[in-house]
């Protein structure tokens, strides 16, 4: 009984198998209807020069192919891929389609070496899942070297061939030339028409000099008239605001004011001694400033007119001042003098 079971199990899987070969051949599929060669012009090459492999493969028309892109640089250890020329596709008076591409290849070994088998893949339509392979034959190469014939008299090296100019490699030098003469004539020309007066003996006759505290008074009077932060500009105007201050006290003290933080700016004053109340106003002003710029602060309508008020006092103030001190040293030197001349006496 085991032994009729175990023949009708192999009779089944039999049939099964048969039917799995046989259902390629039902539907059209037969592998001679395909055709893959690899061909080469000279089975004997030298070392270090190319040559070429020709691929073609013809498969029925409708069929798919899926060509090799050879995406590495070798075909073998032995041989380098240097050049892929176009896929090229064509019919035959069968309708069949061929497929082709060449290779350009290279070795740098020498004897004996093989051209190994490419495989192709190919597929009875898009769609269809199972992907076959067709592949070339193996080649035998022989490599040899150069062959040098040692009964020619010696030649000379060549000295290196001048290749000509081209215009991509000249035109980066041309276009620097040119910017560097445009940039030459603009500041001539500039120099040429600037609005400037010149004496007899050629020095520039410069217009007036505005003095810091004069200067300082005009740009607070005009920062008044343009009402900046009762139209919204609070932060601008009080960017305006501590610009005049840092203006008028580097042109009126010494003091690199505009290159300064707020907090440099009150320490470098205080050997000037001005008063507290002076000194206190132009503090309270820059740090508001400060806020508003920098913290996002919003003054309130209070502190921003009072800001210019005390920004425009410290201005008076501190300029009395430093006439005050100007004038005390003036006497100073004054009798200083004198006492000099009576003692000379």
């Amino acid at each position: 009984m085991k032994r009729y079971i175990l023949l009708g199990l192999m009779a089944v899987a039999l049939a099964v198998e048969t039917q799995c070969f046989a259902s390629p051949q039902n539907n059209g599929f037969s592998p001679q209807n395909v055709e893959v060669e690899g061909k080469v012009n000279d089975t004997k090459v030298q070392v270090g020069k190319p040559f070429t492999l020709d691929l073609s493969l013809k498969v029925p028309y409708g069929w798919f192919v899926e060509w090799n892109d050879f995406a590495i640089d070798t075909l073998s250890e032995q041989i380098d891929i240097i050049k892929r020329g176009n896929v090229e596709r064509t019919a035959d008076a069968d309708s069949n389609v061929i497929v082709k591409q060449q290779l350009t290849l290279m070795t740098f070994d020498t004897g004996r070496i093989q051209l190994p088998a490419v495989g192709l893949t190919y597929a009875q339509s898009f769609d269809d899942p199972m992907r076959l392979q067709a592949f070339t034959e193996p080649i035998d190469l022989y490599a040899t070297t150069m062959v040098v014939d040692t009964l020619q008299p010696y030649k000379p090296i060549v000295e290196p061939i001048a290749a000509p100019i081209q215009m991509k490699e000249v035109f980066p030098w041309l276009l620097a030339v040119l910017l560097l003469a445009l940039a030459v004539f603009g500041v001539w020309y500039w120099r040429k028409h600037r609005k400037t007066k010149v004496d007899a003996e050629g020095n520039i006759i410069r217009g007036p000099v505005i003095p810091p505290y004069d200067k300082a008074v005009g740009d607070l009077k005009r920062l008044r008239e343009e009402k900046m932060w009762q139209s919204g500009k609070v932060k601008e105007y009080f960017s305006s605001l501590t610009d005049i201050a840092r203006e008028y006290i580097e042109g009126q003290f010494g003091v690199n004011a505009v290159e300064m933080t707020t907090d440099d700016i009150l320490n470098e004053i205080k050997p000037l001694h001005f008063k507290k109340e002076t000194y206190d106003k132009l503090k309270d002003t820059m740090e508001i400033a400060d806020l508003v710029k920098f913290a996002k602060y919003s003054a309130t309508t209070f502190e921003s007119d009072t800001a210019l008020t005390s920004m425009t006092e410290f201005v008076n103030e501190s300029y009395a001042y430093y006439q005050e001190q100007q004038a005390k040293q003036a006497a100073e030197n004054e009798a200083n003098k004198v006492k000099e001349e009576v003692k000379d006496v």
